[in-house]
């Protein structure tokens, strides 16, 4: 955050410290099931038909989970809206963005808003950043000369006081972006059990994104669905459950999320 040395990186191996369209948003209701005699309610974007999501990538050992979860949200908002199923261009991202520590880390997404409200990203398949020099920028040029589509956001919003009751709200309309405490627990989180956090009420200081695709219910225990981008031998298959704050016992509701962060998108002109 501003004033303090909160940064956004996340790497696993890292110890704990077409034309113009517009949106035509539908009203999403959640899934009704009824377990042992108490109703409950579950979404899970990655299940569903016609491939909201993307595929499980790995960060490696760079700090870069805020370029694979930005871009995974704008690409199912894209998708959610107008139909249009995009791949962007996560080096034309990060590429784009300066303000980055040593191995890729951000400080916030002020300048993440900036960029893709004033600037945009394009499609990995137009992306030619690896060319890129001191005196060429082939993508620039490309864009300057509206050759390939680029894809801005009408505002990247940001809330750090997380209500969970409203944050099911809005993953009810789609993924979004929410950060965590990457701890050594979480680094090492294998298989399909949720991950209940720290057993303190204390607010999680968040130094890790990652993509909220959904939430459910298991034998009365409440939790989250993630997509991580630490490969697919994480977690279970790249994804894990993560227990929503009413379920976490001795931790007086405490939500293991610090910041949610979505994109507004209204247009895709020249996507189809």
């Amino acid at each position: 955050m501003e004033g303090d040395s909160q940064q956004y990186g996340g790497s696993k191996d890292k110890k704990s410290k077409g034309g113009k369209k517009k949106s035509k948003v539908e009203n999403v209701t959640a899934n009704t099931v009824d377990v042992r005699g108490a109703k409950y309610y579950s979404r899970d974007w990655s299940k569903t038909e016609g491939a909201v999501y993307k595929e499980v990538t790995n960060q490696g050992n760079k700090e870069t989970c805020w370029v694979h979860s930005t871009n995974k949200s704008l690409e199912a908002r894209v998708k959610i809206l107008f139909g249009l199923d995009i791949s962007l261009s996560d080096k034309h991202l990060f590429d784009s963005i300066e303000k980055k520590k040593a191995q890729g880390a951000v400080k916030n997404f002020k300048e993440i808003r900036s960029f893709l409200k004033n600037e945009g990203v394009i499609r990995k398949e137009d992306c030619e950043c690896a060319k890129r020099t001191n005196k060429k920028d082939p993508c620039a040029r490309k864009i300057m000369r509206k050759e390939v589509p680029v894809l801005k956001i009408e505002d990247l919003v940001s809330i750090t006081e997380v209500n969970e009751e409203e944050l099911i709200k809005l993953v009810d309309t789609g993924p979004v972006i929410v950060s965590l405490q990457a701890t050594d627990e979480l680094r090492s989180h294998i298989g399909e059990g949720i991950y209940y956090g720290p057993k303190t009420s204390k607010k999680p200081r968040g130094d890790h994104v990652v993509l909220l695709v959904g939430y459910n219910s298991l034998n009365g225990n409440h939790y989250w669905i993630i997509q991580n981008s630490w490969g697919t031998t994480w977690g279970d298959g790249g994804f894990a459950k993560i227990s929503r704050a009413c379920s976490r016992v001795g931790c007086q509701n405490q939500s293991l999320f610090s910041e949610i962060v979505y994109p507004l998108v209204s247009t895709v002109d020249g996507f189809k």
